[in-house]
């Protein structure tokens, strides 16, 4: 196969989230009771939440009935309401049907909570757009996470981990990132990693998959609903709406916070420079950022090293429109990287965007 390409689900929605607003206590002990006598569903406790399988592959119930913390949630996930056979790696894309999604999802609730809940009884709190891109050799998503967490332009508090030091952390740690955002945040994944961790069934379909997930929350969702306008009158609309703009908002969140270019080794970096067009003196500037990023761990880390080492933002922020015009991102394929590679795409280049808009 080709070094990468977009799975033929293109872009679209993997899970959801609803919950039940306004609901009083005994409403909600009602509802706990229904849930509980039915035979067929199974119960197990994560910290303080139940978590309830139910007969229907795509829903998994979260109840709480804490003082001052009780909820009703149900997490979605969109594929398997229509495809209930559809395997892990599978998103609804633009092509579904999303009227009949919402018909028998409704369906699906007003049997399990009683006919008074069907979805419009609940609000739509997360949408997760996501992007399955197949790559080709077996390392390839593990080296685009390390690669993305490394050129991700954002605070380094927005950043997360996952907590402990154990090797079980330190595996999922290299094979996973996630940011916070305004709108909720980004996440990369390798796909294929994260099912073999779960002992997962799944059959690949390429040599590494890398996944890449935008997960919206509630406050985003409720802004988009109302500057729609008369657009969206129900949650069915409101996921054809992230359904159909699932790419633009990829777009548009790829060029906010990543450079353009491909990431190269810092021995590549530095012939394309010696053999470009450049200024000495840009030239010289180059060689400094380059000679300085390679041991940051964080882009943050990197622009502040190349900032001190030039003396000057506006020579750093020249700088990368002149990596730009070469096509090299300002982020070097790591010393450790000893894949053989001496350029690999970047992330516009995998999801087939134009250039940055930073």
């Amino acid at each position: 196969m080709q070094e990468y390409a977009i799975t033929e689900d293109w872009f679209g929605i993997h899970t959801f989230e609803l919950k039940i607003p306004f609901a009083k206590k005994k409403e909600m002990n009602v509802i706990f009771k229904r849930i509980h006598t039915e035979s067929t569903n199974n119960f197990y406790y994560k910290g303080d939440c139940e978590v309830v399988h139910t007969k229907y592959p795509c829903l998994r119930i979260y109840l709480n009935q804490k003082k001052h913390m009780r909820y009703i949630r149900v997490v979605v996930t969109a594929n398997k309401v229509l495809h209930p056979e559809a395997d892990h790696l599978s998103i609804l894309n633009e092509n579904d049907d999303v009227d009949l999604l919402g018909m028998k999802l409704d369906d699906m609730l007003t049997d399990i909570f009683g006919d008074e809940y069907g979805l419009n009884r609940f609000n739509l709190t997360r949408i997760d757009c996501c992007v399955n891109v197949m790559l080709s050799k077996d390392f390839s998503a593990e080296r685009y996470v390390k690669l993305i967490s490394r050129s991700v332009n954002c605070k380094a508090d927005m950043l997360e981990e996952f907590d402990g030091n154990d090797e079980l952390s330190k595996n999922r740690q290299k094979h996973s990132f996630r940011v916070r955002t305004s709108f909720g945040a980004f996440t990369a994944y390798d796909k294929y990693f994260q099912l073999e961790d779960i002992n997962a069934d799944f059959d690949a379909v390429s040599d590494a998959l890398l996944r890449i997930e935008l997960e919206f929350n509630r406050q985003h969702i409720h802004n988009t609903i109302k500057n729609c306008g008369t657009e969206i009158h129900n949650n069915t609309e409101a996921l054809a709406f992230y359904l159909r703009n699932s790419r633009k908002y990829f777009e548009d969140f790829i060029s906010s916070v990543f450079h353009n270019g491909r990431y190269c080794t810092v021995k590549k970096m530095l012939d394309i420079v010696e053999n470009s067009d450049l200024r000495k003196c840009e030239k010289k500037h180059a060689y400094k950022h380059i000679k300085s990023q390679c041991y940051a761990e964080h882009y943050c880390n990197a622009a502040q090293k190349s900032k001190e080492k030039l003396k000057s933002e506006i020579a750093f922020y020249n700088m990368l429109e002149n990596f730009e015009y070469l096509n090299m991102s300002p982020i070097s394929l790591s010393y450790r990287d000893k894949h053989g590679d001496d350029s690999v795409p970047s992330l516009y280049e995998l999801l087939g965007f134009e250039g940055s808009k930073l």
